[in-house]
């Protein structure tokens, strides 16, 4: 698996201790909101606040969930925060105003990140950190293998190498789980089996049989204004019980029943054939998950390279792709699609592409 930028727990904790104090949490009423886009289009959010004003700019994120919420389609948006930013600026704000309604900001280091309801409940990473990492210390064998904070998630992918088994002979996978959580709106707080690769270090997140804790809570109080959240208000004993509940989830997953069901369902891929044309088959792949000219060409390289191809060689194929990609959210998403062949090993046929010459024939 790809590792992350932070090669300790105490780096991570320290990057989420600095955001911590440089974050800023408001409510805001959209009327009390301005945004203003320059000839660059780069845009900043003007915020009535305490009787002044305030100024941030704004991230791509906060860019998109203001489309979506106000019902303008994200393609037509850039159009015109690239090509004309006054008529995006006018659109924006007369919807505001139009359509009042309170919003969460959640503003880290002089920049909107996220856009959000007011019934948006802040579960935070240091909070889960704190919850979750005393019961994997507990753990047997457990060690965080990678870790990353990045502008929407942080990930937690732990392997258990006391709970092992072999796909063939002398294949040895290892049990784990990644924990991962959204503080701007992009996800619940997960944790899903996930299963490494001892050669290669490949990472298969089986997500679908994840567990997820929601971030919905209560509306916060009406008022035309903006105001300001404070941790010590709304990090309290619900919260902690929440956490609480997110660290038993974790507890429960290293569990070696459903370990050997995923060993057992890997084990049927090494079985499946995914036709006599590798090349179509990457192709079929890339139009199934939507992959980019230079992932699809990793993922093929390694097919190829390993010369086996079967879905479980395909499988690890896309794993070990993922540590070529430079993004870690996107690297952790080809983990996932791993997963999902995993899945629909039953259903996805590869077949084989026919030549031109073979189509005239037909013909």
């Amino acid at each position: 698996m790809k590792p992350g930028v932070f090669g300790t727990v105490e780096k991570l904790a320290r990057e989420l201790q600095r955001q911590r104090a440089a974050r800023q949490d408001l409510v805001a009423d959209t009327r009390s909101l301005t945004l203003k886009t320059n000839v660059d289009g780069k845009s900043a959010l003007t915020v009535n606040y305490k009787d002044d004003e305030f100024c941030y700019d704004v991230n791509d994120l906060a860019h998109r969930q203001i489309a979506d919420k106000l019902k303008i389609p994200f393609g037509y948006y850039q159009r015109m925060l690239i090509e004309a930013p006054e008529l995006l600026d006018m659109n924006v704000n007369n919807w505001f105003n139009q359509n009042a309604e309170q919003r969460m900001l959640r503003i880290l280091d002089g920049n909107v990140r996220a856009f959000l309801s007011a019934r948006y409940r802040r579960l935070d990473n240091l909070e889960l950190l704190n919850a979750v990492l005393p019961v994997i210390q507990k753990m047997r064998g457990a060690v965080i293998e990678s870790m990353d904070v990045t502008d929407t998630h942080m990930f937690l992918k732990v392997v258990n190498r006391n709970m092992k088994a072999e796909i063939v002979e002398g294949d040895i996978v290892y049990s784990g789980f990644v924990i991962n959580n959204s503080e701007v709106g992009v996800g619940a707080i997960n944790v899903s089996p996930m299963l490494m690769r001892k050669v290669c270090n490949n990472g298969l997140i089986i997500d679908e049989l994840g567990n997820k804790k929601y971030h919905a809570g209560k509306t916060v109080a009406d008022t035309d204004t903006a105001y300001e959240l404070y941790s010590d208000q709304t990090m309290a004993l619900d919260d902690a019980a929440y956490f609480s509940k997110a660290a038993d989830i974790v507890n429960a997953a290293a569990d070696d029943i459903m370990f050997g069901k995923i060993v057992d369902r890997v084990r049927q891929t090494v079985n499946i054939h995914t036709g006599d044309n590798p090349m179509y088959t990457v192709e079929k792949l890339a139009d199934r998950f939507v992959l980019n000219k230079q992932e699809q060409a990793n993922v093929l390289m390694y097919f190829m390279h390993d010369r086996d191809f079967s879905l479980y060689g395909l499988t690890n194929a896309i794993t070990r792709a993922s540590q070529d990609v430079k993004d870690y959210n996107c690297a952790t998403e080809m983990e996932k699609m791993g997963g999902v062949l995993l899945q629909e090993a039953d259903s996805f046929k590869f077949g084989v592409k026919k030549t031109r010459a073979k189509e005239l024939m037909a013909a």
